[in-house]
């Protein structure tokens, strides 16, 4: 016996005495009953009655001892021998069909793995065979790009010029930043792109509006690029694409927006652009081709885009005014409405010509108009500034020395220190209300109609900044008017353009007045008479051009004499400022020291 036998050995007596002590009453109840036969089963009772024996039936009584612990056994059924023989040949058929059932799914399921492997293995093989393809033409590109960079930095040295620090810092960061990865991604793009369009069915499904695309492309220089392009449908982008040498890699619709281009362009580079459109007309080159090399000489974004959309819209089938009448924020109401009369009467390099010598002009008007404005603004920022500093820096210095010395103080240096510690306590206060104040100026001006116009005849009617206003606003109307005359275009049409020409609110109702004038019959001039903005020599060449039928080349002679009086009475402006402002500057500084000087003097005679 182990030691662990021996120590359970105590549990296990007292196990069974508990046990002994619970069952002692179950087998108390056991042993009454057998003694009285109380709980006797009626089946029992049953069994032990013998069953009536009728004549001549003999019972034969089989007495079978059993045991309890016997487990009972099912009685044997006696069987034929031939026919278990045939259940079991049948049941043998049975299994044998089902086992050659089971063996031929095995064999289908099988056999379709091995056709599916096989698919799955020459998909791979395709894949990567496109893959290598797609590899080996990225390398041909790469070591294309490469060449045509070493032949063209071959061809610079050949000429003598030498190669740019950066351009070889652009070529070392393009290699820095080459992403083998983003390359195969965009290849992936490029061939699922190619699959989609190859369905020419896909064409018809055109939008009815325009949609703004943002694509993702490679040009003929080896460089990525992303723009934007208006269409109606990603097949016309990617045709368009194609057709201009990209490899395109994505294409995806923005957002609906019929006027994309909210850019306006510069005037200067407006008559660049014109100038050199009409040069390329003239030498023989196709209106698209000469557009699309405007969009090469392009080097702000914002153009190269104007100019791609335009481009676009010709090689759909658009004509210029129209292309530019969807962009009517980047290009000026007035020169589309030239193009679009040019359009019908095939004189389109010319009216270009004149457009530019038109925009020259008021371009140069507006430069004097900005030069007039800019040396008296200039000199009073500058006064301001001066005065400011002495206020605040300077006359401070000499205060504590009247203070040191208790002498009296003139009148005007009281003034000049009183001003002098209002700007210290309050300058920020004063700037902050400045600075609302303009801003609450520039928001009526802007979007308060009544407040503008209020504003605008007020500066109208000063001694001189009124003349140079009128004489502007006269000098663009009768040029606008007289180029729109000439070029055919209808009198209401002008109207309309004249309307949105100008900013000034007083001539703006001056246009509406005579194209109401028109409506019901009445003269041009009907409007213009008598009116305090238009004066009285433009008034009475406007009858003239009228009666002899001669409207445009007298509102030429209009515009030629009151640009000839607007620069004239600018320069006289600019010649009559300068001294002004010199001796407005002098008087204020000099003003001040002398507030400064003064109480020295005073000191001096009481020493």
């Amino acid at each position: 016996m182990s030691a662990l036998d021996i120590i359970l050995l105590p549990f296990v007596f007292i196990y069974r005495g508990f046990i002994t002590v619970l069952l002692l009453p179950y087998y108390f109840v056991i042993g009454i009953g057998k003694v009285f036969g109380i709980g006797k089963n009626k089946k029992e009772e049953k069994a032990h009655v013998m069953p009536e024996v009728k004549p001549g039936e003999t019972v034969k009584v089989v007495k079978e001892k059993r045991s309890a612990y016997e487990t009972p056994k099912a009685p044997v059924k006696e069987t034929d021998p031939v026919k278990i023989s045939k259940e079991k040949e049948k049941n043998k058929i049975k299994r044998q069909k089902e086992f050659e059932r089971l063996v031929a799914k095995a064999r289908a399921e099988e056999a379709r793995r091995v056709k599916e492997q096989e698919r799955i293995r020459l998909e791979n093989e395709k894949k990567e065979k496109e893959r290598q393809a797609r590899e080996l033409e990225r390398k041909k590109k790469e070591e294309a790009w490469e060449a045509a960079k070493e032949k063209k930095e071959a061809a610079l040295k050949a000429k003598g010029v030498p190669v740019t620090f950066s351009d070889k810092l652009k070529s070392f960061y393009k290699k820095l930043t080459y992403n083998k990865k983003e390359e195969l991604e965009l290849e992936a793009k490029k061939s699922v792109l190619d699959e989609q369009f190859k369905d020419k069915s896909k064409e018809a499904s055109r939008l009815t509006k325009p949609l703004l695309f943002t694509y993702t492309a490679r040009n003929s220089k080896g460089e990525l690029e992303k723009g934007e392009i208006e269409a109606l449908s990603r097949v016309d982008v990617h045709s368009f694409l194609l057709a201009e040498g990209y490899e395109v890699y994505e294409i995806t619709a923005a957002k609906a927006k019929p006027n994309i281009f909210t850019y306006k362009m510069k005037r200067n580079r407006l008559i660049f652009y014109l100038s050199q459109l009409s040069a390329y007309l003239k030498s023989g080159i196709a209106l698209a081709e000469a557009v699309k090399i405007l969009e090469d000489q392009a080097k702000a974004i914002n153009e190269k885009k104007a100019w791609r959309a335009v481009y676009y819209d010709l090689s759909m089938g658009d004509v210029l005014s129209v292309a530019m009448e969807k962009r009517r924020d980047t290009f000026p109401r007035l020169l589309i409405n030239m193009i679009k009369t040019a359009e019908m009467t095939g004189n389109l390099p010319e009216t270009l010509d004149d457009m530019v010598d038109y925009y020259t002009e008021s371009e140069s008007t507006k430069r004097q108009m900005k030069s007039a404005m800019m040396y008296p603004v200039i000199v009073t920022i500058f006064a301001a500034v001066v005065v400011t500093f002495i206020l605040m820096w300077v006359v401070p210095q000499f205060v504590d020395i009247y203070a040191d010395l208790g002498s009296d103080i003139p009148t005007i240096t009281k003034v000049v220190i009183a001003i002098s510690d209002f700007l210290k306590d309050y300058l920020m206060y004063i700037l902050l209300v400045l600075i609302v104040v303009i801003l609450i100026y520039i928001y009526l001006f802007k979007n308060v109609k009544a407040f503008r116009r209020s504003m605008q005849e007020f500066a109208m009617h000063l001694p001189v900044f009124g003349n140079i206003i009128i004489y502007n606003e006269v000098t663009i109307f009768a040029k606008t008017f007289a180029n729109l005359i000439n070029h055919n275009v209808f009198i209401t049409d002008s109207m309309d353009v004249l309307s949105k020409i100008t900013e000034n609110e007083v001539y703006k109702k001056l246009i509406f007045d005579t194209a109401k004038n028109l409506t019901k019959g009445e003269a041009i001039s009907t409007a213009f008479k008598d009116h305090w903005a238009f004066p009285n020599i433009a008034y009475q060449m406007l009858i003239t051009g009228e009666k002899t039928g001669r409207l445009g080349p007298m509102m030429e002679r209009v515009s030629d004499y009151y640009q000839e009086q607007h620069r004239t009475i600018i320069n006289q402006m600019k010649s009559l400022i300068e001294p002004i402002m010199i001796v407005v500057l002098a008087v204020l500084v000099g003003g001040i020291l002398l507030a400064v000087i003064l109480p020295m003097y005073g000191m001096y005679d009481a020493l």
